[in-house]
């Protein structure tokens, strides 16, 4: 006999919709202590891919709740997660347009469970771009404006769960900070560098380049084709970040944080 519940649907796949409902769940901040739900469990063993769909519902949840999409996040972008699903794939995670935040805005840390930063270069899409085959070339084309961000994530599921369900959380995404926007025409984003501070004390240099993080616009031709084998493309006004520049740091007691990314300016988040 099994020792996880059983919470699959008949014919042996699990059961999205609860699964979704256990993610959105956790999503809004309610904590689950110990052994995961057996709804999450169930997706032990089933393709990573699998964790797009159940994300997606997800997203759902929240819309049925009154909130709406803001953009995507790009994982798996870094020298050591490249095509750890498979060549070329690159998951998204849904960013929640009521958690997009101007640079200096104030955040309740309470409200962020297990909460992190990591400084990241946003980009904002200005025209409907989608397909298999999207170029990096058309990707840059498509988009509008580019600007420092710090990414807000919360590594809020319980031990033990299983890629799928990783990705259906939406790669711990929380929210967004966003700083001033530039003409992506005015800047080399792989010669961006970055300084990330905390409370005003240096934590730590970074750099953009293909030894750090893709190349922006090659992930956003990446994550096009995967958002495409799900019926879906990236649209104007979206806002897409592509890769921590730097290892992420918890937010703790912390008052705030600032990252300096040279010519591009720098973002605030202020937890005082």
């Amino acid at each position: 006999m099994s020792a996880v519940p059983d919470a699959t649907e008949s014919g042996g796949q699990p059961d999205r919709a609860a699964a979704a409902r256990a993610l959105y769940a956790i999503s809004r901040g309610e904590l689950v202590e110990g052994r995961a739900p057996a709804e999450l469990l169930a997706y032990e063993g089933q393709p990573v891919e699998s964790g797009l769909p159940l994300q997606l519902a997800v997203l759902d949840l929240w819309r049925a709740a009154g909130e709406e999409q803001g953009g995507w996040k790009v994982a798996w972008t870094s020298r050591g997660a490249r095509d750890r699903g498979g060549k070329d794939f690159r998951p998204f995670g849904f960013i929640l347009a009521g958690r997009i935040h101007a640079s200096g805005e104030r955040l309740d840390a309470s409200a962020i469970p297990n909460g992190a930063v990591e400084a990241e270069i946003c980009l904002t899409i200005g025209e409907h771009i989608g397909g298999a085959g999207v170029t990096p070339e058309q990707a840059r084309a498509a988009v509008r404006a580019v600007a420092p961000s710090f990414e807000i994530i919360s590594r809020r599921l319980p031990e033990g769960v299983s890629m799928p369900v990783r990705i259906g959380n939406g790669m711990n995404n929380w929210g967004l900070v966003v700083g001033e926007e530039h003409s992506p025409d005015s800047l080399d984003l792989d010669a961006l560098s970055v300084e990330l501070r905390k409370d005003g004390e240096l934590l730590g240099t970074g750099t953009a380049g293909p030894d750090v993080l893709d190349d922006p616009y090659v992930s956003l031709a990446r994550v096009c084709a995967v958002l495409h084998r799900q019926g879906l493309a990236l649209e104007p006004g979206q806002r897409i970040i592509t890769g921590s520049l730097l290892p992420g740091e918890k937010i703790g007691q912390a008052k705030s944080f600032e990252a300096r990314f040279g010519g591009l300016g720098s973002v605030v988040v202020d937890f005082g």
